[in-house]
């Protein structure tokens, strides 16, 4: 009878080892759950209303300006700070488009939801439910170290 070889034992514990990590990850997955529990119909929406989404985004990036782009990647401001100046720096033009996109994704999101049956809602509530009550905040910075004074020095 031939011996087996340590490193092939290992090797093999290994493969089989991350193919039962994957499988727990594939069942495990509430995304893909939740996918699975959609009709055929409710996943064509989700799609169109991702690819609304996306069209309406790249038509509002591409009215922007070198000066706004710079506003938004500027990490000098704190996010309220960097808002507001954006806020400010958009033209009547970009506004109205900013607005119809916020109308397209209501109006997207108004389509699936009509289609959605009781228990999927509950599903939903029920999740969003467990993240309110599950998330938490970050944590405060810490407070800086006291300084501690010194006397005079003796000798």
């Amino acid at each position: 009878m031939k011996t087996i070889s340590l490193p092939f034992l290992f090797l093999l514990f290994f493969c089989f080892s991350s193919k039962a990590q994957e499988n727990e990850t594939v069942t495990n997955n509430p995304k893909l759950e939740r996918l699975k529990s959609l009709s055929q119909e409710q996943k064509e929406l989700l799609k169109e209303r991702r690819e609304i989404i996306k069209s309406l985004r790249a038509e509002f990036k591409a009215s922007l300006t070198q000066a706004q782009q710079a506003i938004l990647k500027n990490d000098s401001m704190d996010k309220k700070e960097r808002r507001k100046a954006f806020v400010k720096s958009l033209t009547d033009e970009q506004c109205a488009i900013y607005h119809s996109m916020g109308e397209g994704l209501r109006q997207s999101r108004g389509d699936f939801h009509k289609s959605l049956t009781d228990d999927q809602k509950k599903q939903i509530k029920k999740r969003h439910k467990h993240r309110k009550n599950h998330h938490k905040p970050p944590l405060p910075p810490a407070p800086p170290a006291p300084v501690e004074k010194q006397g005079p020095l003796e000798i």
